[in-house]
């Protein structure tokens, strides 16, 4: 079975509003509160010793702790932000729906977060370099190489090998791909500017940026379950049962 971008919508759909989806969700919805009280906090003692308590006074979700200590916080959720991306992976990949799959809390989570951090460090630099080479390059680049994360996670696939395996996974359905993606990009875009436009003028103070908090892990989770349904669709395609390597690639083991 090619990609079916149909399919691939509603599946995700039924992957996030699950158990486990539910779950991933208030976990990233908890994180999104807390690092947006710790930015925000950066940014309200940053404006109070210019001068400015009275755009303090008026700014939510802030804790009263040292810029250090918030520095510190904001690393921390980056990191378990990254865990839980992984997790998020791992359980939309195997369409677990009512709980989650074995190690996807525990298997390889280290070597998973390093190859995560430096292949997306070289898959944003493709992705800028072939975008400043009037811009289909870059796009090109961000289909190829979109699995990258999947391979590295799902299948514990170093990034090199991650990288290699996704532009060979892409291939015959590269236009299929694209249209799948600018169709979450662009649909993620209009409901972000509605919610945003709308949220001011509908509620007040403080909870006039609940909608947005609350959309955002929203929007990337169902993001993340279209990509993992969009992998494993390609990978029954080529004939592969989930984690086989091919002949040529190597596991994390060798980074």
């Amino acid at each position: 079975m090619a990609l079916q971008i149909g399919s691939a919508l509603e599946e995700a759909g039924y992957r996030l509003f699950s158990r486990t989806g539910g779950i991933l969700l208030a976990a990233f919805l908890a994180l999104i509160v807390s690092l947006q009280a710790l930015l925000n906090t950066i940014l309200a003692t940053t404006v109070t010793r210019m001068g400015y308590g009275e755009v303090t006074a008026a700014m939510p979700l802030t804790f009263d702790i040292p810029l250090t200590v918030a520095g510190a916080g904001i690393a921390v959720s980056s990191v378990v932000s990254l865990y839980l991306t992984i997790v998020s992976f791992r359980t939309f990949v195997a369409g677990a729906r009512t709980s989650f799959p074995e190690g996807a809390f525990t298997r390889n989570v280290p070597l998973a977060m390093v190859n995560v951090l430096v292949g997306g460090l070289v898959y944003g630099l493709l992705v800028f370099i072939g975008s400043i080479l009037l811009i289909i390059p870059g796009i090109f680049a961000y289909v190829v190489f979109i699995f990258m994360a999947p391979y590295i996670i799902a299948e514990d696939r170093n990034f090199i090998a991650a990288l290699k395996t996704s532009y060979r996974l892409t291939e015959g359905d590269r236009i299929a791909l694209f249209g799948l993606l600018f169709i979450v990009v662009v649909a993620a875009g209009l409901l972000g500017g509605v919610i945003g436009l709308l949220s001011p003028l509908v509620l007040s103070g403080p909870a006039s940026q609940l909608p947005t908090i609350v959309l955002q892990p929203l929007l990337s989770l169902y993001s993340t379950a279209v990509i993992a349904v969009a992998f494993e669709q390609l990978r029954e395609s080529g004939g592969r049962p989930p984690s086989a390597p091919s002949e040529d690639d190597t596991t994390m083991s060798a980074l």
